[in-house]
């Protein structure tokens, strides 16, 4: 994916017919230039015409903290799957459908198995999603109904990206989504941001959960790309939960590459969803790191008692839950998924640490938090070892 003209006004490169509540996808697909032929760029957004169905999102402003205004990118409320992977989804399944791919597999902790299952669906492709065992009570029965959607639980979590790649070659299918599908899908995310700046101003700071961070590398890259309408890009606050977080210690350590700490169990985990102790795999760490260093940005952990904690503060009279709930966002009393949650709680640990100062506008990602699932989901195939023959077997089950 390239960036059409930076020369031309923005604004001209979006599709007013859809409003970014209904589909950022479409409405800034014309920003971009996908493929090395025009042929194949039209076809490819005739693609995403097709797959797209509800990746929609907006900002609002939550509360002033400190003398810090904090202004919220709701990525759930408007979103197919309630969170921001719908448009993982939307994109990743328009790539399949443009390359003829009719079978496809992929392995996650929750949010993005279900988004590519229930768009690949939609596109009639049968799909093999792969999650840690232990992971099954955050999905939702009702995306696997189909007998194309299968649905393989791992029982080391630490296996689970191996056994997705396994069962690919193995079957020979294609492993979704690639990495640079993973940039492309949150460069439409960086539009959005990028034509709110241009109408209300900047930001000085964007907050955000991180596992690879492929959210605000694609974000960035548009920023950078029409900084000359936009300014200096703002900071760049990552949060990881403190019982996963190989990026942070990385980044704090000043290690070249990222070292990994394997997980045994989810169960110990703040956020199950994002349960990948090697996220360095996917080979976003230099870009992130030079991002950090290009905004002057940081990377801060938040760990089950500090998140327990927020979810009782008092702020402006009321608790986060009710703050969000006033702007239509509805969490639950039980919070379910919380990696969205982690990032305003980061942002507030942060403004208490003075890290980010009074007088600062930040805009803090909410990637998810709405959670319809009823926790039901049963897998197909379970599988407890990589051994070849075992694994062949439980695969023809």
């Amino acid at each position: 994916m390239n960036t059409s003209n930076t020369n031309v006004c923005f604004e001209k490169l979006i599709d007013t017919r859809y409003a970014a509540e209904k589909s950022i996808v479409l409405r800034y697909r014309n920003a971009f230039t996908f493929g090395t032929t025009d042929g194949e760029d039209a076809r490819f957004k005739q693609c995403l015409e097709k797959t797209s169905i509800q990746e929609g999102t907006r900002i609002f402003p939550l509360l002033s903290y400190k003398g810090v205004d904090i202004h919220v990118l709701d990525e759930t409320s408007l979103m197919h799957t309630g969170t921001l992977k719908s448009i993982d989804g939307c994109v990743t399944t328009a790539k399949c459908k443009l390359r003829g791919y009719e079978r496809i597999v992929f392995e996650s902790g929750a949010n993005t198995g279900m988004a590519l299952t229930a768009y690949g669906l939609r596109a009639e492709l049968e799909t093999f999603f792969f999650v840690p065992e232990e992971n099954l009570p955050l999905l939702d029965r009702r995306i696997f109904r189909s007998p194309a959607a299968h649905l393989i639980a791992v029982e080391d979590p630490g296996l689970v990206k191996r056994a997705a790649r396994l069962f690919a070659r193995l079957y020979r299918l294609k492993h979704v989504p690639e990495t640079a599908w993973r940039y492309e899908a949150s460069g439409f995310r960086g539009c959005f941001v990028l034509e709110h700046i241009l109408a209300q101003g900047r930001f000085d700071w964007i907050t955000q959960t991180i596992s690879a961070a492929f959210g605000p590398i694609g974000i960035y890259s548009i920023l950078k790309q029409f900084k000359q309408h936009a300014g200096e890009s703002p900071r760049f606050l990552g949060i990881q939960q403190q019982a996963n977080c190989p990026m942070y210690c990385a980044w704090k350590s000043r290690a070249p590459n990222v070292a990994p700490v394997p997980i045994r169990s989810t169960s110990q985990l703040l956020t199950k969803a994002m349960y990948d102790f090697a996220p360095h795999t996917y080979g976003t760490y230099q870009d992130l790191k030079e991002l950090l260093v290009a905004t002057k940005g940081d990377l801060t952990t938040i760990n089950h008692r500090e998140f327990s904690d927020f979810l009782e503060r008092d702020l402006d009279g009321k608790g986060i839950l009710q703050l969000l709930s006033d702007h239509g966002i509805e969490i639950g009393r039980e919070v379910v998924e919380k990696t969205g949650l982690i990032a305003v709680a980061g942002t507030l640990k942060e403004i208490d640490h003075a890290t980010i100062p009074r007088g600062s506008k930040i805009l803090c990602c909410l990637t998810s938090g709405i959670s319809s699932t009823d926790g039901l989901a049963k897998p197909e195939r379970r599988i407890s070892s990589l051994n070849h023959r075992k694994f062949f077997t439980a695969a023809d089950d």
